[in-house]
């Protein structure tokens, strides 16, 4: 294992947990309902990023995509009572990442909701979850209320759902795929088209069922498919280094719109927080009486294990110049972050996993990249954007795990 400045010593804590988060292979291996998989029950609901304390607290795109799932649920029969449910505590608001689980933006999980399990191929108790990505239209990752959205999610949740169950009759290895996808111009978070079409071919003979032309087709339009499973690879592979004691390997990531928090190897479940701002954004790219929310999203991982933004700056063409049009400091930072090559992308090569000390050490915070919401949640996805978490929080969290 090659690794990033000076060789850490096999001793040293982080060495050791940068080897078992490189040492996960991933595979797509089923589905399984939220309740059953993750305990959820009746009225819980999991959410991006930190805890949110009460749900009359949730930032508006959250708020909207409770209020769906609510509907979805039949917990209520109208948009009005699920507010109300919402807003008087009825309902219990749970971080998606506390319970082995990520979900985009404003995404959220209910009880009867279908999370595809993502699991290590050499250690099959070790596993993550994530919900099934909508696509481009009508999806509940942005926040907006609607009846289309509904309708959309009781498809993903229903007909295409119970297809696809059935034609993960094998695991679906996804180291192959990510490296396939970075090698035709993918980043894994922002860009996942072509590992999304990769994993398409791998399922193309195994649909069945008066769904398969459906299912296909859906595929061939929502090029964010594999972005939701990368996630969970993301969650699989950083989950790895839970527990190793002293060290200050980032296993955790993301923001609930109104806090963006983080997670350290040596003490899983306690999140170290900050406000989150909103992603720095292309000038003109946004209307200009829209307000954008803040950092949101469990997607934070797919960066902070080193790919997304953090790989971006390696990928030659428009990706490269809007990354650096956007954030002109932050083009050297990746290589300097990441702590070792991983040997499972032949193709790239990428280097991942990022440890507080390194950017301490380096005095660079790394780089998520983040769809931006409208902060109403009425316009849903803005632009994407790239969000950088300060260096306190990185201080502070080193400090709070007194490492």
């Amino acid at each position: 294992m090659t690794l990033a400045r000076e060789p850490l010593r096999m001793s040293d804590p982080d060495a050791s947990a940068v080897r078992s988060i490189l040492a996960v292979v991933p595979a797509l291996r089923s589905l399984a309902r939220a309740g059953e998989a993750l305990g959820l029950g009746s009225h819980e609901l999991l959410h991006a990023g930190p805890p949110i304390s009460d749900g009359a607290d949730a930032c508006a795109p959250i708020a909207h995509s409770a209020i769906t799932a609510i509907l979805f649920e039949r917990w209520a029969d109208t948009v009005e009572s699920a507010g109300a449910l919402l807003r008087t505590g009825a309902i219990r608001l749970r971080p998606a990442q506390d319970n082995h689980c990520v979900v985009p933006l404003a995404d959220v999980l209910s009880p009867s909701m279908w999370v595809q399990e993502v699991g290590d191929l050499r250690s099959p108790a070790s596993v993550a979850w994530s919900p099934l990505n909508g696509g481009i239209e009508h999806v509940l990752r942005v926040g907006i209320l609607g009846k289309d959205v509904l309708t959309h999610l009781r498809w993903i949740n229903g007909p295409f759902a119970d297809a696809l169950a059935l034609a993960l009759n094998e695991p679906i290895p996804l180291l192959g795929l990510a490296d396939e996808g970075i090698a035709g111009g993918d980043d894994c978070h922002g860009r996942t088209g072509v590992a999304t079409a990769a994993l398409a071919s791998r399922l193309e003979h195994r649909w069945t069922g008066t769904e398969a032309v459906a299912c296909r087709e859906f595929l061939s339009r929502a090029p964010s498919f594999f972005l939701n499973v990368w996630m969970a690879a993301s969650k699989c592979m950083l989950d790895a280094a839970r527990g190793v004691a002293a060290s200050s390997a980032v296993v955790a990531a993301g923001g609930n719109g109104e806090e963006f928090g983080i997670q350290l190897a040596s003490q899983p479940g306690t999140w170290f927080t900050t406000r989150a701002e909103p992603p720095a954004v292309q000038p003109g790219l946004i209307v200009t009486d829209a307000v954008p929310l803040g950092a949101i999203g469990d997607s934070a991982v797919v960066d902070l294990l080193g790919l997304g933004a953090m790989t971006t700056p390696a990928v030659d063409g428009d990706a490269r110049l809007q990354f650096a049009d956007i954030l002109t400091d932050a083009v050297a930072a990746p290589r300097s972050l990441l702590m070792a090559a991983h040997p499972g992308f032949p193709r790239v090569q990428p280097r991942m996993v990022i440890t507080a000390r390194r950017v301490l050490e380096s005095a660079q915070a790394p780089v998520v990249s983040l769809g931006v919401l409208d902060k109403t949640g009425k316009r849903g996805r803005l632009a994407g954007g790239f969000y950088r978490p300060p260096l306190d929080l990185f201080e502070r969290a080193v400090r709070g795990a007194a490492i």
